[in-house]
């Protein structure tokens, strides 16, 4: 009898509050998920870790009256403590993982996910297909001014050479996403420029050539699959007959290197899962099965001596400097590299500006101090060809006259009214942390050259 009363007890009680504990307990999880975060930004007890990728964390904003009034204050002070949120990554790593697992898209600027995982960039593809051509007479103009510029160097002693690196999207049309594999294809920078160079006799290495030569004959790839550069793999053949060309061609006696040992892994190293790594997903897809040599690069010996040079080109160029020391090994330390010919990122000296921007050097000086200038860009890049280089080494060694100026600097006036070209040049800029005026300028002088003809 007790516990029947028990019972019945128990379930009115339960029938009376259930709805008010079953409501605590609700309001309590959502003041727990409010709090929390909070919390984790005064006292961040979890270990997060970073995010992939490139980003600038917003500074705390100074407080003034005229930002006050124009809401701009408040705009920034929410940047601010957005980005220090507690468990933001563990959040931003949730979306991006569901969005992938679920939807089979990636949240990360330009970045495509291809057939088989292969992650692919939207604007390399669309270059593939040759939607970014910048017409005949544009290139036969920058390819004649190159080869002006590659024989007045060589008559000073100086071996310039052009290598073309090779673009994923070029590399894995089979990987490309259904969509852009029925994008009609039309003439392309890279086989314009390659097909001008051919004819002009510039001194040119067509890698993105060679390594679709080696694609089906090698054992490893060329490209991984949550890269975006060439692989490790990829960069040892490539410099080898990159510098077995500047050797000859040059009559350098560079020092010797060989091959070890090599490590065979499903780890990435370097840059070869830099897009992965962009992606900032919980859980990383799986890679290619990778070979990685070991290289070992020799003291010079009698007889033998590094040169010095000056590369200039895009991010492929880290690949013979930092992923594989290429480039310290066998040139000398007056050697530099010009990151999209805007800044000097390697080789900077203590007297030269301390942001070392390109534009502020003795541009006609640093070039003529070299052995060797090497212009190393990527398929996708040759829309914008060599970033400046030819239009300024041409304007320095063939220099226009005053009537000449006039009519360039009346065709910058003219761009710069031009809403289409101005978008064009600041996303240039922006994309490749280039110099504005030394783009407008290159634009300028195409232009002009365009109209002599």
């Amino acid at each position: 009898m007790f516990l029947v009363l028990t019972e019945h007890l128990l379930a009115k009680l339960l029938k009376a509050y259930a709805p008010k504990l079953l409501k605590g307990f609700f309001l309590s999880l959502v003041l727990i998920v409010l709090i929390l975060p909070g919390f984790q930004t005064v006292f961040p007890v979890f270990k997060m870790g970073r995010l992939g990728g490139y980003a600038e964390r917003a500074p705390y904003p100074e407080l003034q009256w005229s930002k006050l009034l124009d809401s701009s204050y408040q705009l920034a002070l929410e940047k601010y403590t957005e980005d220090r949120l507690g468990f933001r990554v563990l959040l931003i790593r949730l979306r991006n993982q569901v969005a992938y697992s679920f939807f089979n898209t990636a949240k990360a600027n330009q970045v495509l996910i291809g057939k088989d995982n292969v992650f692919l960039d939207e604007a390399a593809i669309r270059s593939y297909a040759g939607q970014d051509y910048q017409g005949d007479q544009h290139i036969r103009a920058n390819v004649r001014r190159l080869k002006a510029v590659q024989d007045t160097l060589a008559r000073r002693g100086i071996l310039l050479v052009f290598a073309i690196a090779p673009s994923k999207a070029n590399f894995y049309p089979e990987y490309h996403p259904t969509y852009f594999q029925k994008l009609p294809r039309t003439q392309s920078n890279y086989t314009a420029y390659v097909q001008q160079m051919q004819q002009k006799g510039v001194n040119l290495i067509d890698l993105a050539a060679l390594f679709q030569q080696w694609k089906d004959t090698v054992s490893y790839p060329l490209f991984t699959r949550g890269g975006i550069h060439w692989s490790g793999y990829g960069i040892t053949l490539a410099a080898d007959t990159l510098f077995r060309y500047i050797k000859q061609r040059g009559h350098f006696n560079l020092p010797d290197y060989q091959v070890v040992s090599r490590t065979i892994t499903h780890e990435p190293q370097d840059s070869d899962d830099d897009i992965t790594r962009s992606l900032n997903l919980l859980y990383r897809p799986s890679e290619f099965e990778m070979v990685y040599p070991d290289i070992k690069f020799e003291l010079p010996k009698p007889g033998q001596k590094k040169p010095s040079m000056l590369l200039i080109g895009d991010s492929f160029g880290w690949g013979l400097i930092g992923f594989y020391p290429y480039i310290p090994n066998l040139f000398n330390e007056k050697t530099q590299f010009w990151y999209y010919n805007t800044e000097v990122q390697v080789g900077a000296r203590s007297e030269m500006p301390s942001d070392k921007q390109v534009k502020l050097l003795d541009y006609k000086a640093e070039v003529l101090a070299q052995d060797v200038v090497l212009l190393l860009f990527n398929q996708q890049n040759l829309a914008s060809f060599d970033y400046g280089f030819t239009a300024t080494a041409h304007e320095l060694f063939f220099p226009f006259t005053a009537a000449d100026q006039a009519r360039i600097q009346a065709i910058e006036q003219k761009l710069k009214q031009s809403p289409a070209v101005q978008d064009k040049l600041w996303q240039q800029a922006n994309t490749n942390n280039g110099n504005y005026d030394q783009l407008l300028r290159t634009m300028a002088l195409e232009e002009y050259e365009l109209q002599r003809q």
